[in-house]
């Protein structure tokens, strides 16, 4: 009797239908993100009504969740999950300086109308105490936690080569370009060092596949700044689980209430331990569906930054620097040196390293404004 061939073209054609329908069903949430860089028109058109499926049918059913928790679960039996610096080996980190120089305390009599206290074993910045029975205005600093009042701290030290100013720049893969920009403008031997770190997909929603929260109480517990930059935004516009297990429909009140407490819980934290973070906006994108959504998150963003003082959290618009304001999508521009360089990648959505230089001159001109420096730090573009 003759063995039937166990890999026939169809049985290879239904495998294969299954892992793919697998994959999408578990996916769902997120194959927004590729289909709306599609270029051609009508492939983008059936991606993204078919995306839309499969993200109601995955979240409706709950059949988005089983990826996180296998990733959970390999960090755990790897044990990996106890070391949270993990993902700095496989994720964008980058850093333009070599070693971590210890900050001098701050003098107190320096500020003799404040109280230094230490946030995260750090002792120079001031936070003026308010007057017993006074009332913090809370709507516009943000809600921190208790025992610690925001206010415009004194930056009193002042940076140089030997005492860099230290930046950290967190966010999604747009950080990549951006914090290599910003790297690259600083120089070597700069008295401003940036340090960043780029990963994939990530936000401020889904902290069940990347816990920024986690990441950053890890980060400032033993790394001093003087500065966070945090870019995030790209990869929100989907529904998401809050923490009563409630699904929160993208685009609706719900929705936006669940994003304000997410990002204040990011901006809340920072502040612990940086004295003020530049909160850089969405860019402007060539697909125009893309870029309607983030035109949306950039609104709902600019909303809730202005829940916090303007000394606390600066806003920093991309669309000012690339393409500049008002002015429509382009690939190229010219740069400060009078060259024509291409700003964006094939993809239309992010920035080349040379789009991030000329995209993060606005934020680095704006440091060497905020902070003292014993000689003013200028941005170096290549020759």
């Amino acid at each position: 009797m003759e063995k039937k061939d166990a890999y026939s073209p169809n049985g290879v054609a239904l495998a294969t239908g299954i892992a793919v329908l697998t994959f999408v069903i578990l996916s769902g949430t997120t194959l927004w993100i590729p289909a709306s860089r599609l270029q051609n028109l009508h492939l983008r058109s059936i991606a993204l009504s078919f995306s839309e499926a499969a993200s109601a049918v995955s979240t409706m059913a709950r059949l988005d969740r089983p990826l996180p928790y296998l990733r959970s679960g390999f960090l755990d039996a790897t044990g990996l999950s106890a070391h949270p610096s993990w993902d700095e080996r496989y994720y964008n980190k980058r850093s333009n300086y070599a070693d971590s120089t210890k900050y001098p305390a701050a003098d107190p009599a320096a500020s003799p109308d404040s109280v230094l206290r230490t946030v995260t074993g750090r002792q120079d910045f001031s936070v003026p105490i308010a007057p017993e029975g006074s009332v913090i205005d809370t709507a516009s600093a943000g809600a921190l936690p208790a025992g610690f009042l925001p206010a415009e701290p004194r930056f009193n030290m002042v940076h140089s080569s030997e005492n860099p100013l230290k930046v950290y720049m967190f966010g999604d893969s747009q950080v990549f370009s951006l914090g290599s920009g910003l790297s690259r403008l600083a120089g070597k031997d700069s008295p401003v060092s940036v340090e960043f770190l780029a990963i994939h997909s990530s936000g401020f929603v889904r902290w069940d596949y990347y816990s920024w929260p986690d990441k950053l109480d890890d980060y400032f517990s033993s790394n001093p700044c003087d500065a966070a930059v945090m870019m995030l935004g790209m990869n929100d516009y989907q529904s998401f689980w809050n923490s009563r297990g409630e699904i929160m429909k993208k685009g609706t009140p719900e929705w936006e209430a669940a994003y304000r407490e997410k990002c204040g819980r990011i901006i809340d934290r920072v502040l612990m331990s940086v004295p003020r973070i530049y909160w850089v906006s969405m860019p402007l994108v060539k697909n125009s569906e893309y870029n309607e959504t983030l035109e949306y998150i950039d609104k709902v963003q600019d909303d809730i930054c202005e829940s916090w003082s303007p000394d606390l959290v600066v806003r920093i618009r991309l669309r000012d620097a690339i393409p500049g304001t008002g002015k429509p999508y382009t690939d190229f521009l010219t740069s400060p040196l009078g060259n024509q360089v291409r700003v964006m990648s094939e993809d239309g959505s992010h920035f080349t390293v040379e789009g991030g230089q000329i995209a993060m001159k606005p934020l680095f001109d704006r440091l060497a404004r905020d902070y003292l420096f014993s000689e003013v730090p200028v941005a170096k573009f290549p020759d």
